[in-house]
């Protein structure tokens, strides 16, 4: 009784999280965005932050507004598919695309991340692109 009382609470907290997104995005799905920044480690083995970031030039022209210009933010980068090495692209100039979210919205954070990472948005990862191999590369 006790296990499908927990599964009941785990399911309507993602269900709750769904609703959330959806109601700030006006009721449609969030869109994805692109955002380039410096891949740092976080404070534990699983635990990414793309520093530095900011959205693509195409994007940042379209701020409402109208400066087109975004000052960058880390992002506590989640839901990072399998097939998607961040090892190996830590102190790297990327380019990640998926859907940011602010914080206790959208997927948890992963395990091991501290309360400082917990606070800052998130993005779903969807996918990674190197741009340079060292983060003083524009």
């Amino acid at each position: 009784m006790r296990t499908k009382w927990i599964a009941a609470v785990a399911a309507a907290a993602v269900v709750g999280s769904v609703a959330v997104v959806l109601v700030q995005s006006g009721g449609q799905p969030p869109a994805e965005r692109t955002l380039t920044g410096c891949v740092r480690i976080g404070s534990a083995p699983a635990v990414f932050v793309l520093r530095g970031a900011s959205a693509t030039s195409t994007e940042s022209a379209a701020q409402p507004d109208g400066q087109g210009q975004q000052l960058p933010e880390d992002y506590l980068l989640v839901a990072i598919p399998p097939a998607v090495s961040l090892d190996t692209l830590v102190n790297h100039r990327v380019s990640v695309t998926g859907v940011v979210s602010d914080p206790g919205v959208g997927p948890p954070p992963p395990t091991g991340a501290n309360a400082a990472e917990k606070a800052i948005r998130r993005i779903a990862v969807k996918s990674v692109k190197e741009i340079a191999q060292n983060c003083a590369a524009r």
